[in-house]
């Protein structure tokens, strides 16, 4: 029984920042990023372990009070920290990047505490795994996401509206935790388990509503900031602002040139993504340090993409840019307006007019293959 606690003390939570991360469609949240701040959960949670420990020890709080008001300060503040880090990065695109590092971060914090938890009461390790996983667990995550969100917004933002972005988030993800233990340490009705699901499962959704509603702000930047400035076609352009479809556009690609060109075409449509979101990162930044560390990390962007662009079959690039002459070649869009253009313009009286020549000549060579057929 033990075994299987641990194991939903750890795949639950680990499903739910699954479930997070396939919401952000474009991949900002890089998976080794993601990976560092689970770590920083594991390390916020031991450090807050000492940190409340000392204080119940040398008797500053009683254990209960730290537990309702203490812990929560502490605890955002230490999951909080490697945020404040991230957010800073020339490779940090938008809020939605934020929510998904803030959310690993309070699941590695949750994780760990989840097998403290279980190791304290081993008879009863199935139960609390089960009613922490849907409830605290989720808190964790919900309150570290959303700090991550006010400084990811906070990035763009000038002094003091800058620091007013960050500490308000920190103040909120405060509350939120302090509120919660408040209540599962206060509430003593049958329906205690239900509240703190409700809460979890609630502030998860949330999380969820705020990456969404980062992920139509950004295909908006796409439209705008994608273009041939980039190397990026208009036909590439539409299929990186429709990546929900991203499955269906790679099918037949996938079923044409194999599963390992298709994943090659994919990394390339999300390396373009990237470039078009720092863009417009780039446009709202008001830091100069800042803009140049980016402009950096453009140029590095449209390195990596052009290696990507090498490596994809010429075939399977083609089929991706649907071979329309017009999306591949502008000259061969203005020569085919110059030519309905002449088409349409009336014939002048003596002049020549290209399109009716071709015309009767095309008439001339099929009047020969008539009269042999009848």
């Amino acid at each position: 029984m033990q075994i299987l606690a641990y194991t939903i003390a750890f795949a639950i939570p680990l499903a739910s920042l699954f479930l997070i991360y396939k919401l952000d469609l474009y991949k900002t949240g890089q998976f080794y990023t993601i990976f560092i701040c689970g770590i920083a959960g594991w390390v916020a949670y031991q450090t807050a372990g000492f940190i409340n420990g000392t204080i119940i020890h040398q008797g500053w709080m009683g254990r209960m009070d730290v537990i309702r008001y203490a812990a929560p300060v502490i605890e955002e503040i230490l999951k909080g920290l490697v945020l404040w880090a991230l957010v800073r990065r020339a490779n940090f695109t938008y809020f939605v990047e934020g929510a998904m590092y803030g959310f690993t971060a309070g699941i590695g914090f949750a994780i760990v505490e989840n097998f403290q938890y279980i190791n304290g009461s081993p008879d009863a390790g199935f139960a609390i795994a089960i009613s922490r996983v849907f409830s605290t667990n989720l808190i964790h995550a919900t309150t570290c996401g959303l700090l991550g969100i006010a400084l990811g917004m906070a990035r763009f933002e000038r002094l003091p509206r800058q620091i007013l972005y960050s500490l308000s988030g920190l103040l909120i993800a405060m509350i939120l935790h302090i509120g919660f233990n408040n209540m599962v340490t206060r509430v003593n009705s049958g329906l205690l388990l239900l509240y703190a699901i409700v809460s979890g499962l609630g502030g998860a959704g949330l999380i969820a509503l705020a990456i969404r509603r980062g992920f139509k702000e950004e295909k908006d930047w796409l439209i705008e900031k994608l273009g041939m400035i980039d190397r990026v076609t208009s036909n590439e352009a539409k299929i990186i602002q429709n990546i929900e479809n991203m499955s269906a556009i790679l099918k037949p690609l996938a079923e044409r040139y194999g599963k390992t060109e298709a994943a090659k075409i994919e990394k390339l449509l999300l390396a373009q993504a990237r470039i078009g979101l720092l863009r417009k990162s780039l446009d709202k930044l008001t830091d100069e340090k800042m803009k140049r560390s980016v402009e950096n990390q453009l140029a590095k962007l449209r390195g990596e993409m052009e290696t990507a662009q090498r490596t994809v079959g010429t075939y399977a690039m083609l089929q991706l840019r649907h071979t329309l002459p017009e999306e591949v070649s502008p000259v061969w869009g203005k020569l085919q307006s110059i030519i309905q253009e002449r088409a349409a313009a009336p014939q002048t009286p003596g002049g020549a007019n290209l399109w009716n020549n071709l015309k009767s000549r095309q008439e001339k060579t099929a009047e020969p293959k008539q009269e042999s057929e009848s």
